[in-house]
């Protein structure tokens, strides 16, 4: 495809601090891309946002914001019940759309909205942004030149602690967001296990709320999804798999976040270790070999120009300065081409992992039996 001169008009829906901190800076930072519009719930918050940064237009009606005269493509950085109506609409209008995760509330709206997009050709991403970070493509590089082998079974662990007080949040408001944790978080690991070990045939889930959350600000009750997960999963080439997920950790670290990752096979062993201050590191041991794990450096070409002292200055710079994921769709958009990368995290991927979600919600909400995932 020949590449336009003209830069990619990119609108925002969502005013959050999410908005403010990972999608306006890495926009900012594509030479070939223009911020041309936000609009949020509220004119105080939207213009304020869009006075920070230097965005011209703003607006908090999403049916007017979505106006492909002024648009090429959308960010929809909104509540989890908003996605389905608002990606639908936009793929409707021609617009290309990068669509929050977990994509909808339903497996039904979410293939709704996937199906959309490939009768379209709407170039469409779903930042699953954890699968970008080096310590992740190290350990997929290693993977996939046989450093593991024939992989025997896979442990990931996110442990944070955002829900350890009682306050309110429609993070785990079940009308709002469809789920908690598993949505919030697992949505992620799903996606990265996949995107290691392949694809998922079976999956179990064991849940729990351990946190007793207040009512609604307007003082209504409602149904309070869970705060921390386990999921059992075994993969198409016989691995299996334990992804647990939990945001009533107490962790102590800078960002309040620790990833843990072992990986076993025949050919080796594999730890990867993420505490989000200062250490982000592979460690592997070859079959055969005696003596604990050693430190494998992480390659420079997988560094990039990002940071290599605070993780969070990684995290930064890895979108921002490297340009991944949210580059590579502004790019796709401006080539007219789909996302290259494998396991290509488009809504088709967002939809497969709300079919496991929901299919792990079915799980746990029972005995936590084995469910065929195929």
């Amino acid at each position: 495809m020949t590449t336009s001169l003209s830069p990619v008009r990119v609108g925002v829906l969502g005013t959050s601090w999410w908005a403010d901190s990972m999608y306006l800076p890495a926009l900012t930072a594509h030479p070939d891309v223009e911020i041309v519009g936000l609009c949020g719930r509220t004119s105080a918050k939207a213009k304020a946002l869009a006075t920070q940064w230097n965005v011209p237009w703003w607006s908090v009606d999403s049916n007017e914001f979505l106006d492909p005269e002024r648009l090429d493509a959308v960010v929809i950085a909104t509540s989890n019940d908003s996605h389905e109506a608002l990606t639908l609409l936009a793929i409707e209008r021609g617009l290309h759309v990068l669509c929050e995760k977990p994509i909808a509330t339903s497996v039904a709206a979410a293939q709704a909205m996937a199906d959309a997009a490939a009768a379209s050709g709407t170039t469409t991403l779903v930042p699953f942004t954890y699968r970008y970070m080096p310590n992740f493509q190290y350990v997929k590089r290693l993977i996939d030149t046989g450093f593991v082998g024939q992989p025997f079974h896979l442990n990931m662990r996110y442990f944070t602690g955002f829900a350890r007080d009682s306050d309110y949040s429609w993070r785990f408001d079940t009308e709002l967001a469809g789920s908690g944790v598993l949505g919030d978080l697992g949505s992620h690991w799903l996606h990265v296990a996949r995107w290691l070990l392949g694809e998922v045939t079976e999956i179990s889930c064991m849940s729990s709320t351990f946190i007793n959350r207040e009512l609604r600000p307007d003082g209504s009750d409602y149904d309070r999804s869970e705060d921390s997960a386990q999921m059992t999963v075994r993969f198409e080439n016989g691995a299996y798999g334990t992804l647990q997920v939990s945001a009533v950790c107490w962790e102590g670290t800078d960002f309040g976040q620790t990833h843990h990752l072992d990986l076993h096979g025949t050919n080796g062993t594999v730890y990867s270790l993420n505490d989000w201050s200062t250490v982000q590191e592979v460690r592997g041991l070859a079959a055969g070999a005696t003596g604990p794990t050693q430190v494998m450096p992480i390659p420079d070409d997988i560094w990039g120009e990002a940071r290599r002292d605070r993780v969070h200055d990684t995290y930064r710079d890895v979108f921002r300065v490297n340009r991944a994921m949210i580059g590579e769709w502004a790019d796709a958009v401006r080539d007219g081409v789909p996302i290259s990368s494998e396991l290509a995290p488009d809504l088709a991927e967002g939809a497969r992992v709300q079919h496991l979600l929901e299919l792990a919600a079915k799980s746990a909400a029972t005995d936590g039996r084995l469910l065929d995932a195929r």
